[in-house]
């Protein structure tokens, strides 16, 4: 029996050692797997990066998880207490465990029969959210209590709090109390009032639950109860606590950086992940400052809307969206109308004591208007129809807490798509034609009050029909077709603006057609072969013969046989106009003259030429380059004549200035949008740069040999600056060229003239009307504009770059040239000005009918009259000095 209770004993003896052993190795185990946080400075959180414009102001986020780190001293006191009230009142007691909290909230769940209550402390809420993952189980639980008691050790209360404050989510997507302060109040958390305070301390415990924006009444319920927290413990007199929980508070829904510069900011984006890697961009807190020019981008933004939605207009209406008859329907549509036009009108929200939000009221107007204060002039809208009235010729709209009326002149243009007839040519007769009672449309506001109308019936009795009840709209419609900007500054080389196409929805319509887009160029691509040709001697008054040509080009079939095609250039216009100089034909564009050219050229030479301005796509090798039909992007265009402008000089598009990180140190400076295409530019820069070198190394070693070797077509291009692409005395004739274009009574973008200064531009249309183009410069901003579809369809009969591109771009460049002085490009050493006949491209005479005072590179200035009986005299001829 002895032996049996000894056995008993040493078994108990060796087991409970085991079991000790084995709770020890646990611990110990669990205690080295438990991540080091021994000072702040471990402490590295996801932080939010910042995307600003060159001047500072911001224009998006990078983030995983839009945190803003904020010193502990720079929270004041009563947010802390706020925190401690409403999650650990006896915070500054405990070693990182509340043992009696737990004993608490264990009975009360209890009682409950489910978790009503927590009681864990912020020491290990830290540890849960900082260090551990969010698994519910009894291993995890045994890691945060002993995080907690760790991080206890380490770190003192004040650090505890750091860490908590920083780190916590709000909702909203905000992390940390700074980014909290700023999505919910647009203020930074040093000036949070305390019952601001109180509903932000409220929010981690569930931050959806518990929403001020999505659930008022919820939010107001816990801040109440923080607030009463805070008067129990003595953070505030209990006496106040009523006053702060009756304060209305003012709420706001967070800023949405998407609308401002989508397609250039994701652009950003995607560059620096590529050079720094993602981890960087996305948690590491980085400032980036970009070439961008925030108003500048706002005003292209706004120029491509309004010329997509005239466009539009000119291809026809293509309907309502639906037919809706139920009056319960309607009602239910506009009601979600005005809540989507109310939270454009005011991002705001005012929290009253009960839990509600204050509704938002009408300022007082000195004239009662129809137009609800909430809807502003130009906005688009939906509406449905009430009435259509074809004898009066008018067209009434509900709209939210109001009506509208749509006058028949405006909406003559909703006829039924067709691209083969002109928009001018085919119209409705009556609105009944397009809309029908019912009918959900879009409208676009276009006064407070429309104005009355005189209408005659049939016994031909005029009455006056008074219509300032009702709101002034128009039919409006989403645009189909899509259009890209690009804009750069001369000087800077700063890419001012970007529009990737007419709406950027992440995930689903990223396409950003500024640059990924390759499509034919028209007409606009003469510009570089016309260019090209002024280094092969020829000048604005070359005589070129425009008339019909045949080309016949006969080619081997799979089976051995020859075929032949057979092409034959015909002009715009279909007509042919006999001889004309080289100017006129670069200013009216037509093909004929052009085609000429290149054939005289030679392909190879104008593919060359094309590679050295920055042309990286490829080209098709026949005579068709010069009409435009190789596919090419907008971005390569622009950059070849801001060129042009910059007199050869290369440009570098600069889309980022620099990269700061979180402490302000350099990571990166003066990013160029090149470097997405170094793979397609490497080759060709390689091949200049080798053959730049052998042509400079052999003028050097053989000056004698110079005279000869600057004959031929490398001294065109390699000259001892390497950034000089083409030389300046091109360039120069080349732009002023490119101003008859504009300024030329029969040139085909005379619409840029509206802009008031210097322009040079070029128009391009392809064949079926299917891509509109128009680029221009000044002496300080180069701009590209694009109009098509991703489908390539045709846009409409007649939807040339002149019509469909070009008031895009006037549009844009008059705001932004805003402020800038009045400037005109520089003249180069080496240019003269004649002026001659417009006809002949002689130097004008006494019969000249109309004189034009042109550019020449000095030496290949006519020097002959138009009319021989006339004396060529210096009159006609003068120097730039004069």
């Amino acid at each position: 029996m002895k032996n049996l209770w000894l056995k008993i004993g040493l078994f108990s003896s060796a087991f409970l050692l085991v079991l000790v052993l084995g709770a020890f190795l646990t611990y110990k185990g669990i205690k080295a797997g438990l991540p080091e946080i021994v000072t702040v400075k471990d402490y590295h959180p996801l932080l939010v990066s910042h995307v600003y414009d060159r001047n500072n102001k911001k224009i998006g986020e990078f983030f995983r998880e839009r945190r803003t780190l904020v010193a502990f001293d720079k929270i004041p006191q009563h947010v802390v207490n706020a925190f401690l009230a409403a999650e650990d009142g006896e915070f500054y007691k405990h070693g990182g465990i509340n043992y009696m909290a737990i004993l608490r909230a264990t009975m009360a769940n209890i009682r409950a029969g489910r978790s009503v209550q927590g009681g864990s402390t912020i020491t290990q809420q830290v540890a849960k959210t900082l260090m551990l993952s969010p698994e519910k189980t009894l291993l995890r639980k045994a890691r945060e209590a002993l995080l907690a008691i760790q991080m206890e050790e380490n770190l003192t209360k004040d650090e505890i709090l750091y860490l908590y404050l920083n780190q916590i989510f709000f909702g909203q997507g905000a992390s940390g109390i700074e980014n909290a302060a700023q999505t919910y109040f647009k203020k930074s958390v040093v000036q949070l009032t305390i019952p601001e305070a109180a509903l932000l301390a409220g929010l981690p415990q569930a931050p959806s639950k518990y929403s001020p924006t999505k659930n008022p009444s919820r939010a107001k319920e816990r801040q109440r109860y923080v607030l009463s927290r805070m008067g129990e413990v003595g953070f505030i007199p209990k006496e106040d606590v009523a006053k702060f929980i009756e304060e209305p508070i003012k709420l706001y829904l967070r800023e949405n950086y998407i609308d401002v510069a989508p397609f250039y900011v994701e652009t950003v984006r995607q560059i620096l992940v590529q050079q720094l890697g993602e981890e960087v961009v996305l948690d590491q807190g980085i400032s980036i400052h970009t070439s961008l020019d925030l108003q500048k981008q706002l005003a292209a933004q706004e120029a491509v809307i309004k010329g997509l939605k005239d466009l539009d207009k000119r291809q026809g209406y293509r309907g309502a969206s639906k037919n809706i008859l139920d009056q319960a329907e309607q009602d239910k549509l506009l009601l979600a109308e005005k809540d989507k036009l109310m939270t454009v009108h005011s991002p705001e929200r005012l929290l009253l004591p009960e839990g509600q939000f204050a509704e938002v009221k009408e300022p007082l107007k000195k004239v009662k208007s129809p137009l609800p204060f909430y809807i502003k002039i130009d906005q688009s809208l939906e509406g449905i129809v009430e009435k259509v009235d074809d004898e009066a010729k008018l067209v009434y709209v509900k709209i939210p807490d109001s009506t509208g009326v749509i006058k028949f002149d405006t909406m003559k243009w909703a006829r039924k798509p067709d691209t083969n007839k002109r928009y001018d040519l085919d119209t409705i007769d009556k609105p009944s034609k397009a809309l029908k009672v019912g009918d959900a449309i879009l409208v676009s506001v276009r006064s407070e009050k429309a104005a009355s109308v005189t209408v005659t019936d049939k016994a031909k009795k005029v009455s006056t029909i008074d219509l300032s009840n009702f709101v002034g709209l128009e039919l409006d419609q989403e645009p189909v077709a899509e259009s890209a900007l690009l804009s750069l500054d001369q000087q800077t080389e700063d890419i001012l603006a970007m529009i990737g196409g007419y709406k950027f929805v992440p995930g689903k319509n990223e396409f950003n057609r500024s640059y990924q887009a390759a499509r034919q160029t028209g007409s606009s691509f003469k510009a570089i072969v016309y260019a090209s040709a002024l280094d092969k001697n020829y000048t604005p008054s070359t005589p070129i013969m425009d008339a019909p040509v045949v080309y016949e080009e006969n080619k081997d079939t799979d089976e051995g046989q020859e075929e032949s095609k057979v092409w034959k250039p015909s002009n715009h216009g279909k007509s042919f106009g006999g001889e004309i100089i080289f100017r006129n034909a670069l200013v009216q564009s037509l093909n004929v003259p052009a085609v000429k050219i290149i054939e005289d050229l030679g392909v190879p030479w104008a593919i060359d030429y094309s590679h050295r301005l920055g042309i990286f796509n490829p080209l098709n090798a026949d005579f068709t380059l010069v009409l435009g039909s190789s596919s090419v992007t907008l971005y390569e265009m622009t950059k070849v004549f801001s060129i042009l402008g910059r007199l050869g000089k290369k440009i570098n598009p600069n889309i980022i200035q620099k990269v700061l990180d979180k402490d302000g140190k350099p990571l990166l400076e003066k990013v160029s949008l090149d470097i997405r295409f170094a793979n397609q530019t490497k080759p060709i820069d390689d091949d200049f740069t080798a053959r730049r070198e052998a042509y400079l190394a052999k003028t050097s070693q053989n000056p004698d040999q110079a005279p000869e070797d600057t004959k031929k077509p490398d001294k065109n291009f390699f000259f001892s600056d390497p950034e000089q692409l083409i030389k300046p005395q091109t360039a120069y004739v080349m732009t002023s060229l490119l101003k008859g274009v504009v300024d030329d009574a029969n040139g085909t973008g005379q619409k840029a003239k509206a802009l008031g200064r210097e322009v040079a531009g070029k128009t391009g249309t392809t064949n079926g009307y299917y891509d509109a183009w128009f680029i221009g410069y000044t002496a300080q901003i180069a701009t590209g504009v694009w109009v098509g579809f991703d489908s390539e369809k045709s846009l409409g009969k007649g939807e040339v770059g002149g019509r469909a591109a070009l008031p895009i771009w006037v549009d844009y460049m008059k705001v932004a040239h805003e402020g800038l002085p009045q400037m005109t490009i520089p003249v180069p050493g080496g240019i003269v000005f004649a002026n001659i006949d417009s006809d002949t491209g002689k130097l004008a005479s006494a019969t000249t009918k109309q004189i034009l005072r042109q550019a020449y590179v000095e030496g290949t200035e006519p020097t002959t009259s138009s009319n021989k009986e006339d004396e060529a005299t210096d009159f006609y001829k003068q120097d730039l000095s004069e």
